[in-house]
């Protein structure tokens, strides 16, 4: 089971990523995928709109995993691959969530065959979530596996500024565009599954 991990902050595009990711995996690549979100609060939204796609989730509500990680995720993990052992795995951590974190604790427990972390950038909101959140944007994108800079269609005449400011952070982490209003291209569809 290779586990797909996806962090970004809230309206980041998390959801339309997966619901891409998934779809390449099931339709293109005839593979098994089943998806963990999670939530803080008392119901989904976003898992509302990924079981109108077929796809079956699990949420997890009562916090966040970045900051107390509970035997919850380790449960739900365990129990899917026991029970389902899908192709892949993906989780959709909250926008306050640190991927490379929950990697860590995860492959601690678990016998996955790979973990990747992508975390997605807002370009449309990127000064404002820096100026406001920087330490959690840093954590978040500094230890990823690959940054997707999304949304750049909305981003304006501060793309530009926005890049260079998301690969200081990321180092040589690698680092992909996308747009809001298209389709994930495939160079970035491809780079999410490779292994």
């Amino acid at each position: 089971m290779r586990l797909l991990l996806f962090g970004g902050f809230l309206g980041s595009g998390k959801t339309s990523t997966i619901l891409e990711v998934a779809k390449q995996i099931t339709e293109v690549q005839a593979e098994t995928v089943a998806i963990i979100e999670n939530e803080i609060g008392e119901a989904g939204v976003d898992d509302k709109l990924l079981k109108t796609s077929g796809i079956e989730v699990r949420p997890l509500f009562g916090g966040c995993v970045c900051c107390q990680i509970t035997s919850d995720l380790v449960t739900a993990v365990a129990e899917i691959h026991k029970t389902i052992n899908p192709d892949w795995l993906i989780i959709e951590m909250t926008g306050i969530a640190v991927p490379s974190k929950v990697a860590d604790f995860i492959g601690k427990y678990h016998l996955i065959s790979s973990i990747k972390t992508i975390t997605i950038v807002d370009a449309g909101r990127w000064p404002e979530l820096l100026a406001v959140l920087e330490p959690l944007m840093e954590s978040q994108i500094a230890k990823s596996d690959l940054v997707i800079i999304n949304k750049i269609d909305l981003a304006g005449f501060e793309l530009s500024d926005t890049i260079e400011s998301v690969k200081k952070i990321a180092g040589s982490v690698p680092l992909l565009t996308a747009c809001a209003l298209n389709k994930l291209p495939p160079k970035v569809l491809a780079e999410v599954l490779r292994a």
